[in-house]
């Protein structure tokens, strides 16, 4: 829910937070999960920066847009916002699909490192804010591999442990969810 004062963010260098990640992900005791962890607890505010942004640009709460706006409108946001090129779409109904070309994250990698793990605590807790269940988000590339973006699938836990099923079994992302929820 947006409010009328100022989100709460502060502008940090990518080395600072390259920094941290490599600490934190390097750690014993759980470090990819402290990490999306931190990101989910954060997202709150991030969205209520986006209302606050939405209402700057004179538009709708991000509720009330229609589904191709709010992916335009989050994809600009979030492009503003140095995160590197994102696009938000829709699979089949039953899952989204959250693409970052150039992610912030996966540029602070270490060497051998995979994983946005503070992109996908942040995507899930982002996305939850506009839904009326928990939501789950799953990256399934990442751009320190061959690819040149991450790619992250967001759902309720139901269609996110059948899509990590499917896909463990070899299957493609793009057929899961077609005419099965």
């Amino acid at each position: 829910m947006a409010t009328s004062e100022a989100p709460e963010l502060i502008g940090l260098a990518q080395r600072t937070l390259r920094d941290l990640r490599l600490r934190v992900a390097g750690a014993s005791g759980g470090g990819p999960d402290a990490l999306r962890e931190a990101g989910y607890a954060g997202a709150t505010s991030l969205f209520d920066a986006f209302e606050t942004w939405l209402s700057d640009q004179g538009s709708d709460r991000a509720e009330d847009l229609p589904i191709d706006e709010f992916s335009s409108r989050a994809a600009e946001f979030f492009q503003r916002a140095g995160w590197g090129r994102v696009s938000f779409k829709s699979l089949h109904d039953a899952l989204a699909v959250i693409d970052i070309e150039d992610c912030w994250e996966s540029q602070l990698h270490g060497q051998g490192e995979t994983g946005c793990h503070l992109t996908t605590g942040t995507l899930s807790g982002f996305l939850g804010c506009l839904a009326d269940y928990p939501v789950g988000v799953m990256e399934i590339d990442c751009g320190t591999s061959a690819h040149t973006r991450c790619r992250f699938l967001a759902g309720n836990a139901d269609m996110l442990e059948h899509a990590y099923e499917r896909l463990s079994r070899g299957e493609e992302w793009e057929t899961i969810g077609a005419g099965e929820f």
